[in-house]
Parts: structure tokens; sequence; C-alpha cells
């Protein structure tokens, strides 16, 4: 258990002297503010702390269509964006080098001069470069879920469900990573073939979703015939999809999960409605988008952990077998 504690504490240190580290954690907050310079008052809608803002009817302070509107531009901007892409993006550069740095220098032997497995010391380094995300994501989330308290008045306990499943994402393709990087030592190597299946998981993404749209959605009623010839296609589709892990949905599974007006799901319709007509909606028109809750949280995140599984069994296999 010592020896255990000790890797954690040594990975803590290591994602630290990173400067990528410090720079990701900087964006989060800057974006964190970003977010909490957005306010509502009694004539509409105020930016950078009041600095400026704009009238609008719907977007008042304390009104149902703010929080729809404030917890969209969370959930339809800022996570696609930020925790999607451009985070995980930082983090597998920075702890991409975690394993081969860790494989290539005396370190390694003075792990395994310890008495304790190799799988272990292998499982622990991994479980220490997810900090990375973790506390990244952590942080902002807390930045996310004061700033609801201040502009909407609400303590919305939701808003963390970001925190595991940006955690999640990034496992997944640092998985890849990991099982290059130990056969390979090369760190370039891991990021490009992580890049890879990110690539081919965003490809497999859009043509699912695509067939489920025009067999399954009223976007495709217009031709019944046609419908019936791609629901086969799609069935086909989803067991190809299956074996890679699900970065989009993943993601987008949180929209579930959040709570908006104490109801659990968050629309999109609702908020690009919000945006773009300034409707007043009401509660009732609350709820996932058909296309996006077309899989079951079980299937996303069950196959997604399927897959991360396989490749850290296979680099698990490889690191415990090396001669150091």
């Amino acid at each position: 258990m010592i020896a255990i504690k000790t890797l954690l504490i040594d990975s803590y240190r290591l994602l630290k002297a990173r400067v990528l580290f410090w720079i990701t954690l900087g964006i989060s907050v800057f974006v964190g503010f970003l977010y909490l310079s957005i306010g509502f008052d009694d004539s509409g809608m105020t930016l950078f702390f009041g600095v400026t803002g704009f009238e609008h009817e719907q977007l008042r302070k304390g009104s149902a269509v703010a929080e729809i509107f404030y917890i969209g531009i969370f959930t339809k901007f800022i996570v696609p964006i930020w925790l999607t892409w451009i985070a995980v993006i930082l983090g597998l550069i920075s702890t991409a080098s975690v394993f081969p740095d860790f494989m290539s220098t005396g370190s390694i032997e003075v792990a395994l001069s310890k008495p304790t497995r190799r799988l272990t010391v292998f499982l622990t380094k991994y479980v220490g470069s997810l900090l990375f995300m973790l506390l990244q994501v952590g942080l902002f989330a807390l930045l996310v879920f004061f700033a609801l308290k201040w502009r909407i008045g609400t303590w919305n306990l939701s808003v963390f469900w970001v925190v595991p499943l940006a955690t999640l994402v990034f496992s997944y393709l640092y998985a890849v990573v990991v099982v290059v990087g130990v056969k390979t030592k090369s760190t370039l190597a891991g990021v490009l073939a992580a890049m890879a299946v990110w690539f081919g998981s965003f490809i497999m993404n859009t043509v699912e979703e695509s067939l489920y749209s025009f067999a399954h959605t009223e976007a495709g009623s217009y031709d019944v015939e046609m419908q019936e010839i791609l629901k086969p296609w799609y069935d086909r589709a989803l067991v190809m999809y299956a074996i890679l892990p699900k970065t989009k949905q993943t993601m987008e599974f949180g929209d579930r999960l959040i709570d908006v007006q104490g109801e659990q799901g968050f629309s999109t319709e609702s908020f690009l409605d919000v945006l773009f007509a300034g409707s007043n909606l009401g509660v009732e028109t609350q709820g996932t988008d058909q296309v996006v809750s077309r899989n079951s949280g079980w299937y996303i995140i069950g196959t997604s952990l399927a897959f991360e599984a396989v490749l850290l069994a296979l680099a698990a296999w490889s690191f415990c077998r090396r001669d150091f």
C-alpha cells in the first residue's frame, strides 16, 4: 500500500512539473471565469461582470428561459469544445510520455526493486496519469457549480457529472497511448495512434447517427420504404461501432444527467429555440433529443470500457513480460 501511495504521489508531482498541466489549468480557470462573467438583470443579459450586455425580454434574472440558456452555454458550447476536444488533446500530449519515460530511465528499476507486483506498478502509473484530466475538469466543474448558484440561484450538483464523463473519454484514448507507448517506447507513436482511433470513432459515430436519423426518426419518414431498407444497415453500423470508444456519445450522455429546472435531461431543441427564437419554454418541453438518446448509457460506456480494458490488458501483459 505504501508503494502504491508513493507511485501515485510521484505521478502527481510529475504532472505538476509539466508546463502543459499549468497551461491547461490556466485555460480552464479562464474559461470558467468567462462563464461566470455572464449574468442576468432586470432588463436582460450582461457580459463581463456587467461591463456590457443587451436587453432581452426573456433572458431576465429569475426567468426559466435564463436558466435554460445559461446551462445550455455550458453543455452545448463549453463541454463539446473545451472539455471534449481541447482539454483532452492537451492531456494526451502531456501524459503520453509517462510510460515511455518511466520505462527508459532508471526510475523503473527503483520501482521494481520494491516488493510490488509489476501489474500493480503498471495500473498505479495508469491511474496516476488520469489525475491530469480529473484535476482539470474537477476544478472547472467547481467554478461552474458556483457560477450557477450566483447567476441562477440554484445549487446544481448534476454539473459534476462532467468530471467522471470527461475523465472516461480521456481514459479511452489514453489506453491507446499506453499500449503503443509500452510496445514502442515512442511518445509520438502513442499520440498519433490515439488520434487515429479518435478520428475513426468520430467517423463511425457520424455514420451511425446519420443512419439512425433516416431510419428511426421523422427525418426519413417521408420515404417509408427507404426507412425499412436503412434499418438493417443501422443495426450493422451499431455492431461495428461497438468495438470503438464512444467519445462523443459519452459526453452527450451528460445531457441526460444534468438537471434543468428540477427535471433531468437537457434538450438541444430547447436551447436552440431560446437562442434563436427567444421562446419562453416550460419544463414540459425539456428532454434529451431523440437522436442523442438513441443508445443507452450501458451501451455507450460499457462498450467503451470494454475497448479500454482490452487495450490495458495487452499493455499490462507486455509491460509485465518485458525485461528491465
